[in-house]
């Protein structure tokens, strides 16, 4: 299939094609080339590239992905673009971000932007060398 388009509150449940445009609708499950959203949304979405304005997807898996006014759980890829919108967790090689947009967890090569990050790979790190540290030390008295 080449093109599958949603629109108007329609909701697709598995769509493979090279371009799927969904419009003020959703979908379960996007595979494709390239996928656009506009007021819409989609559980999972695996595409080289993925535009979603308005709107919002639980996982992302991209080569590129632009967000714009919308948000993610769960973002991996090369090149990763928020703009007024949100994400639990992004892993990526560049993400680049306008303030006021706001990552969860980040784990990046470069940042671009000044997006409000809450926890980077450092703290995390940390924080799970901190979390390793005590559960040792509550087993090594617990244990006697």
């Amino acid at each position: 299939m080449d093109t599958n388009e949603s629109d108007n509150g329609q909701v697709l449940e598995d769509v493979t094609a090279d371009h799927v445009t969904v419009t003020q609708g959703g979908a379960n499950r996007v595979e494709a080339k390239t996928v656009e959203m506009t007021q819409g949304g989609a559980q999972s979405v695996q595409a080289e590239s993925v535009t979603i304005s308005q709107g919002g997807a639980f996982g992302i898996e991209t080569t590129t992905a632009d967000l714009t006014m919308s948000g993610a759980a769960f973002i991996a890829g090369d090149t990763i673009t928020v703009s007024q919108g949100g994400a639990g967790v992004v892993v990526a090689d560049t993400l680049k971000a306008e303030s006021g947009s706001i990552i969860g967890v980040l784990f990046a090569g470069t940042i671009e932007g000044n997006p409000d990050v809450k926890v980077d790979a450092r703290t995390a790190a940390a924080f799970g060398a901190g979390f390793a540290l005590a559960a040792f030390a509550l087993r090594r008295i617990f244990r006697s």
